[in-house]
């Protein structure tokens, strides 16, 4: 009974993570020549794996994440600072002990925008001018540390417009550099 348990803990993972996002949007429509900048913002959650095989594992998470762009633009000059609760679904390769690979798709659900003016500093509510949804594909790799630490460094890949036509008639997506600093709780 105590090998069974043993070996069912193995398979299951479970940690924190924090870290730093480098965000911006881009746009194929017309306004692609809009000079967009990225902004820094931060991310925190929870994750969990489970291995299905020795180096396979599903590995779903919760994650506050920070987006936006700033606007240095003639007719802007503001920074978008979006809110999204991001959950990630992706298939974690381990081909080592200290290293993982990990892709998969992810849906993030807008709790918060505000456009502040980087001139004034005032800030304005602009969710109206977002979808409610973004959908994005993420792709990565992580580093186990000793301490039960990991440093994992992602690419999120907006694939659906994060805004509607209210404001912004081009289609943006959101692009994220994600850098985070995790802890396991259990497993690998």
């Amino acid at each position: 009974m105590i090998c069974l348990q043993s070996a069912a803990q193995s398979k299951l993972g479970l940690g924190f993570k924090a870290g730093l996002n480098l965000s911006t949007q881009s746009t194929t429509g017309a306004g692609e020549g809009v000079n967009v900048k990225s902004i820094s913002r931060i991310n925190c959650g929870a994750y969990c794996n489970y291995f299905l095989f020795d180096k396979l594992a599903i590995q779903p998470e919760l994650i506050l994440s920070g987006k936006g762009s700033d606007w240095n633009d003639p007719a802007y000059d503001v920074k978008d600072l979006l809110t999204y609760i991001d959950i990630p679904l992706l298939i974690r390769y381990q081909p080592l002990k200290y290293v993982n690979i990990h892709a998969g798709p992810q849906v993030g659900f807008l709790i918060s925008a505000l456009q502040k003016d980087n001139i004034s500093g005032e800030k304005t509510n602009i969710q109206s001018y977002y979808n409610g949804m973004d959908f994005s594909f993420v792709a990565g790799a992580e580093a186990n540390l000793p301490f039960n630490l990991n440093l994992t460094m992602r690419y999120i890949l907006g694939i659906t417009s994060g805004s509607n036509d209210i404001e912004y008639v081009e289609p943006w997506m959101n692009r994220v550099f994600q850098v985070s600093l995790g802890y396991r709780i259990i497993g690998k």
